[in-house]
């Protein structure tokens, strides 16, 4: 796995208003049960956006409300929410992309190792976010990891999966641990491992997605037959209309 030199925590998106009533509206008692917690939330996004083939929202949101309807009270309410997740997914697709993902500050590790393996402590909660969104994307991985990269590929997911229970900690550690360590000693040296994980990951479904984005190549040139009316807008997406921006040229002519 790569090293990530940075600090195991990053910004949350914005440390404003915004992130508060989205952590406020997840975990209210009107949301559906299986409702993304505000740190499973990220995990999740993590796991979406690094897949190998790119995933449109339609697909993943319904996700974030256990493909319940999420219960908002207004057009304006759900419209609130639905632009603070999707920022919140734009900025860990940054990180991503520039390759750089980190823990946001919200999950930041806790000093007891073991109190890390809690139903409520942060890092268990992304984690188990996380893997709630790669089993959404695990068919693609499935489908597109080199089986050259197996073996790496499982150890990055034994690693980014491991806190997100107790019970599959204990799994992990009776079946991998051969060196005779205690579970408090083998999750210490999975947290060691946690920060080279996650660009590790990334990298990897980034790779995939652009090598087969290469394979794919250009897009077809779109041919519109249809004369655009010169009081209509500009079919460039300029905003202008068409006389005053693409048209103006057939004056020329």
């Amino acid at each position: 796995m790569k090293s990530n030199k940075r600090s195991a925590a990053t910004a949350d998106v914005a440390g404003d208003p915004a992130t508060a009533r989205l952590k406020a509206f997840l975990s209210a008692p009107a949301r559906p049960q299986d409702t993304l917690c505000y740190e499973q939330l990220l995990g999740f996004l993590f796991a979406i956006g690094s897949s190998p083939e790119l995933i449109p929202p339609s697909e993943w949101l319904p996700l974030v409300f256990g493909d319940k309807e999420a219960g908002y009270e207004s057009l304006d309410e759900a419209r609130e929410i639905l632009e603070s997740i999707m920022a919140l997914y734009n900025h860990i697709n940054k990180e991503i992309v520039d390759g750089d993902p980190a823990l946001p500050d919200s999950c930041a590790l806790l000093p007891d190792v073991m109190a890390n393996l809690e139903p409520e402590a942060p890092l268990s909660r992304w984690s188990n976010g996380f893997a709630a969104g790669h089993a959404f994307v695990e068919e693609l991985w499935d489908e597109y990891t080199p089986e050259a990269l197996d073996d790496e590929f499982g150890t990055i997911l034994m690693v980014l999966t491991f806190f997100s229970s107790k019970k599959l900690a204990q799994a992990y550690h009776e079946e991998f641990d051969t060196m005779g360590r205690s579970l408090t000693e083998a999750a210490a040296a999975v947290l060691e491992l946690f920060p080279a994980a996650m660009p590790s990951y990334a990298h990897m479904g980034r790779s995939i997605y652009l090598t087969l984005l290469e394979q794919q190549g250009p897009a077809a040139p779109v041919v519109n037959d249809e004369k655009t009316g010169r009081n209509a807008p500009c079919p460039c997406g300029s905003g202008k209309k068409y006389k005053k921006c693409c048209g103006a040229s057939e004056r020329l002519h």
